[in-house]
């Protein structure tokens, strides 16, 4: 009698145990998916190697090996320009490549032609200057020309567009180009849309993320008065964590040597720069947000979640016009 409950306590203990994997699949039995992604870019496209990778090791069965073509607020023109310039002269090297692969992260001179034809790559994104994405007309004919080459050499990679964002409120250049920061979005975004459309490319919405941030943000950012920044101390920042785009840092003035506040209103800060990675990996991978396991140290629990939702109800929201 003792040896038959001995034998039935120990088959309940082995169906139990069998249960629970089948029920709850490891890490280790998620197949791994590398791709391999190059991002024909500039100041907007190389901030998403920040994040992306550390986001991607914590997602089992991911992995991406980013490469970044990088010259800072190059236009499609001037992509367009350094391909052919490259192609008659394989010496030029206009670009900084930037490579983030087994968590090491390598730079060195290098142009596009020579990335495109000696490497395969899965995703090939490309995207216009923040400052000319709100001018539809600017696109063309520097998209077909390097559509054109990318299909010539790279042919089984898929052109993928990163949409850029609207700038901060304090960015001058909306008052001089007679647009508001909603109207900024709003021509950025038809823009890639008619570009997405012509081409059948899908789409990267950053721009709507930066949007949808701002709108699920309880607080706002508002405009610090001057008088304001000149009562500031040094260290102390005017409060810039109501949005993810801008940042002010201190920094020495060379010729009077005094410690004075600079202003960037166009770039992505850090939590910027987070839900463009998570926006990117949701793109990439067909995954969820929710899936990433890395937050980076300085930012709290609560914050990164937000930011998530953020870049999965701006991926899942956004009408794509072509499917992989």
């Amino acid at each position: 009698m003792k040896k038959l409950f001995i034998l039935l306590l120990m088959m309940f203990a082995g169906t139990s145990l069998f249960a629970g994997n089948d029920a709850t699949s490891s890490p280790a039995s998620v197949p791994e998916k590398t791709l391999k992604v190059l991002m024909i870019g500039n100041s907007f496209s190389i901030c998403v190697g920040e994040y992306l990778p550390q986001i991607t090791d914590s997602a089992p069965g991911c992995k991406v090996d980013l490469t970044s073509a990088y010259i800072g607020g190059c236009s499609l023109q001037t992509h367009a320009q350094h391909l052919e310039a490259a192609e008659k002269d394989p010496s030029l090297k206009p670009y900084r490549i930037s490579r983030w692969s087994d968590k090491a992260h390598k730079s060195y001179a290098g142009n596009v032609n020579t990335l495109l034809k000696e490497q395969k790559w899965d995703i090939i994104t490309i995207q216009q200057a923040s400052h000319y994405s709100w001018r539809f007309e600017t696109f063309e004919p520097y998209v077909e020309k390097l559509a054109s080459y990318i299909r010539k050499h790279a042919p089984d990679a898929e052109i993928v567009i990163q949409q850029t964002w609207a700038y901060r409120l304090d960015d001058g250049r909306l008052k001089s180009w007679n647009l508001t920061q909603q109207q900024m979005y709003e021509k950025l975004n038809q823009s890639y849309a008619a570009l997405a459309q012509k081409y059948q490319w899908r789409v990267i919405p950053m721009g709507l993320a930066v949007e949808t941030s701002r709108r699920r943000s309880e607080s706002k950012f508002e405009v610090p008065s001057a008088e304001m920044m000149k009562s500031l101390i040094y260290p102390d920042l005017p409060r810039q964590s109501a949005d993810v785009v801008g940042i002010y840092n201190w920094r020495m003035d060379s010729k009077s040597g005094n410690m004075v506040i600079s202003k960037d209103s166009f770039h992505l800060n850090y939590r910027g720069k987070y839900m463009q990675a998570a926006l990117w990996f949701a793109f990439l991978f067909n995954r969820k947000t929710s899936e990433i396991g890395f937050i980076p140290e300085k930012m709290n629990r609560a914050d990164a979640l937000f930011l998530q939702k953020c870049a999965q109800e701006a991926l899942d929201t956004y009408q794509q016009v072509a499917k992989p």
